[in-house]
């Protein structure tokens, strides 16, 4: 099978889980919805729920990438079903499991995105879905930073730039963070003036970002 092809597939299966999912938890039967994710796991990704639970996300990764095949791909399907994994914890208020989904859905997502620049943009909301969800608790400052380069391709730059000042307030300035600020803005400098309006940092604030870290830095 082609890629694209497979690709494909794994869209129309999302689709419909998706469907599934929604209709199951809007009718209350939310053993049906996991039940309807966890056999999606298993057939797309090769893992059920009872592994993925108990694996670390780099465990994880070592047994997709394994299989030279579409990983990119598997990690689409994976960030997905974990999003899922995500909205029907929090449904049954289980923070800790609704936590531990959406970090490995964001994960997933990262993976995919660093790996293939053909995948499909449109799961990139899907990765913002996730960080949003988890924009109350504390991450890791490794996820922080992962965070912030989905919400930069997603071209939500608002938030990303939200994400680099909260990362300074987390670290109380710390160098390296700063120098990370610098990058992206000077990423950002490269882009059109319209895509800059578009993601809500038009390109005044971009260079007035770039005065406040020079100033963090005593330059």
């Amino acid at each position: 099978m082609l890629k694209n092809d497979y690709m494909k597939e794994v869209e129309n299966t999302l689709q419909l889980v998706r469907d599934d999912v929604d209709k199951n938890i809007a009718n209350g039967d939310i053993d049906k919805a996991k039940e309807r994710v966890n056999k999606e796991l298993k057939s797309l990704i090769g893992l059920d729920i009872k592994t993925i639970d108990v694996f670390s996300f780099k465990s994880i990764e070592e047994l997709l990438c394994k299989d030279v095949q579409y990983n990119s791909e598997k990690f689409i399907a994976f960030a997905c079903l974990m999003n899922l994994e995500g909205i029907i914890a929090s449904r049954e208020n289980n923070d800790n499991a609704k936590v531990s989904y959406y970090e490995k859905s964001l994960e997933g997502f990262y993976k995919a995105y660093i790996d293939d620049d053909d995948i499909n943009a449109k799961y990139l909301e899907d990765a913002v879905e996730a960080a949003n969800e988890l924009s109350n608790y504390e991450l890791s400052l490794d996820l922080d930073r992962k965070i912030l380069r989905l919400y930069e391709m997603a071209n939500k730059l608002d938030k990303a730039e939200d994400t680099i000042f909260y990362m300074l307030r987390k670290t109380n300035n710390d160098g390296s963070i700063i120098l990370e600020g610098m990058k992206f803005y000077n990423r950002l400098k490269q882009r059109e003036i319209d895509e800059l309006k578009e993601g809500n940092l038009p390109i005044e604030e971009v260079e007035d970002g770039i005065l406040e870290l020079e100033r963090r830095l005593g330059l």
